[in-house]
């Protein structure tokens, strides 16, 4: 469903309900559409101007997290080599980018009542809302980017930092 709503809104000339998603090529559309420009004028760089945080389920399948949340990190991480700013000191109000991994998080939250050993995404999401409100108005830092294991929460001084060594705990 994802798929289809964005390859309408990014080629509309390409007939989706009769040809498929399936059948799709970026590449053989290009010459044919405005996809190319389409995307280009929302694609990413990952030069933030501002503090932000990613929560994410290791659990997702509308949203993979290695081709999603991960891959954004790594443009974050390579726009911050890139500008030379890699190990420069933070500065105060300086943009800051943190990844919350919610290990068995997963985007459908409703499937948790079929599949217990899921978590909700939910209440990290408003933590990390509160973590940029008190960033922002109070320069509080922001905790490191981290795995939140089962059960657990945004830790200061996190258990696992950077990504969730297991995508699924049992």
């Amino acid at each position: 469903m994802t798929q289809c709503q964005w390859q309408k809104r990014l080629d509309p000339a390409y007939d989706t309900y009769g040809a498929g998603t399936g059948t799709y090529s970026y590449l053989d559309r290009l010459p044919a559409s405005g996809v190319g420009a389409n995307i280009a004028a929302f694609a990413t760089t990952g030069r933030i101007k501002r503090p932000l945080i990613t929560v994410a389920g290791t659990m997702d399948v509308m949203l993979p997290i290695d081709v999603h949340a991960r891959a954004y990190a790594r443009k974050v991480e390579a726009a911050l080599a890139s500008d030379g700013d890699r190990d420069r000191p933070r500065e105060p109000g300086r943009p800051e980018y943190r990844l919350y991994e919610v290990q068995n998080g997963n985007h459908i939250e409703t499937y948790a009542t079929t599949f217990p050993q899921l978590q909700y995404i939910e209440p990290h999401a408003q933590k990390a809302f509160d973590l940029l409100v008190e960033r922002v108005e109070l320069m509080a830092p922001l905790p490191p980017s981290q795995c939140i294991q089962v059960g657990g929460q945004v830790a200061a001084t996190p258990a696992q930092p950077g990504h969730c060594e297991s995508l699924l705990a049992q």
